[in-house]
């Protein structure tokens, strides 16, 4: 009888156990559904930002991915004149590669890790995606020597179209805040200093230690 209590006892303790293990299944199916959800809020609010990207009819306005190529290839020009012009002089234009780089926010070119640790930086960004343009001028200035080097079309195409782990994203993204932090040095200025604390009230005892009524 007293066995048969224990195992009683102890089917008590399995049955809560497995009460207990439905319940933990039961939370983190709702936690997936969550993620779920949160995660379709935040694709559609970044979409909402980049759609311009994809829109063929504002391609050739102010709006339009066409503008932010060529804002990069100004900005290429502007950090690496002699860089830019040899580009050009093999008619390596940037929307051979930079139309990918710019619209798919680098999701092509690094691995996932990557992806992530840049995407850090783009939403962190308070100009938002601007300072993607100045990583992608990071991108090319980090094998600058390589494309002088070399000075041919199909070769520079090819180094721009397949980046792939040509550099280090920590040697990127450290060139990028580089050039980023000079045309906008605002953004990197350290906080301001809290203001001072009030100094405290004065007691309120008299000199001889009693307290005024």
């Amino acid at each position: 009888g007293e066995g048969g209590g224990g195992e009683g006892e102890g089917g008590e303790g399995g049955d809560g156990s497995l009460e207990d293990g439905s319940y933990s299944a039961q939370l983190i199916h709702a936690a997936w559904e969550a993620i779920e959800a949160d995660a379709f809020f935040c694709f559609t609010a970044l979409m909402s930002e980049v759609r311009d990207h994809f829109c063929s009819n504002l391609d050739h306005t102010a709006l339009g991915i066409t503008a932010r190529i060529e804002r990069f290839a100004g900005l290429l020009a502007a950090k690496d004149p002699p860089l830019a012009a040899a580009l050009d002089n093999i008619r390596v234009a940037p929307t051979f590669y930079a139309f990918r780089w710019i619209s798919l926010l680098m999701t092509q070119e690094l691995d996932l890790p990557d992806v992530l640790r840049l995407w850090d930086s783009l939403l962190a960004d308070e100009r938002r995606f601007d300072f993607l343009l100045y990583f992608c001028v990071a991108m090319v200035l980090c094998i600058r020597e390589e494309l002088l080097e070399h000075g041919d079309f199909s070769y520079s195409v090819k180094a721009l179209q397949h980046y792939e782990s040509r550099v280090p994203l920590h040697t990127l993204l450290e060139r990028a805040h580089a050039l980023y932090a000079a045309d906008h040095p605002q953004l990197y200025a350290p906080p301001a200093a809290p203001p001072p604390r009030p100094p405290p009230p004065p007691d309120r005892m008299s000199s001889n230690g009693a307290a005024y009524l």
